[in-house]
């Protein structure tokens, strides 16, 4: 019998302090999951590669956009550090 994945990952968002919601590519399971943890109160981090264009239900949403890994490890440390209690 096959393990369906979608309720594990409700459980892991439901017991995160946060989450880390990267829009590259537009995978519909981000925004679902993204969804998700801000609809149960949690903080949410939007992030994308460069030159993404986000869909237009979060285009105002604060947004780390990044260039490489390096710098998305930068940013989302003082992301974190700042709003994050």
């Amino acid at each position: 019998m096959k393990k369906s994945i979608v309720p594990e990952i409700l459980y892991e968002i439901d017991n995160s302090k946060f989450l880390v919601a990267d829009l590259t590519g537009n995978r519909g399971g981000v925004y679902y999951e993204a969804g998700y943890a801000k609809g149960i109160g949690k903080e949410v981090i939007l992030t994308a590669k460069e030159g993404e264009k986000p869909h237009f239900d979060v285009a105002q949403v604060n947004t780390i956009f990044w260039k490489d890994e390096m710098e998305l490890k930068d940013r989302l440390i003082r992301r974190i550090k700042s709003t994050i209690k």
